[in-house]
């Protein structure tokens, strides 16, 4: 059984409490976020390393798209650690527009 069903069942049948299921939940979007930026890092490394035959301009643009995929792994570290990809903006109701 996964975790996810896990916590699923715990809510439905009463056995978890809604803190206890929401801290776990947390845990494992932050377990899974390092795991994507993990593998985001890896593949980064091996797609911009620098390779003997490359020019000096080369070799800068790999550098600059390496740190941008660097930096993207690290929003992704934060993102899912702080719970901020699942938060939905308001919604507006349609008939309160004139």
């Amino acid at each position: 059984m996964s975790a996810y069903s896990r916590i699923y069942q715990g809510l439905t049948r009463g056995g978890m409490p809604a803190p206890e299921a929401a801290a776990e939940l947390a845990a494992l979007r932050a377990e899974l976020g390092a795991e994507l930026a993990a593998g985001l890092q890896a593949y980064a490394a091996e797609q911009y390393a620098a390779q003997p035959t490359d020019t000096r301009a080369t070799t800068r643009m790999n550098k600059r798209k390496y740190g941008v995929a660097f930096q993207s792994a690290q929003w992704v570290t934060r993102a899912t650690t702080t719970g901020r990809l699942t938060t939905t903006p308001n919604q507006r109701d349609h008939r309160s527009n004139p």
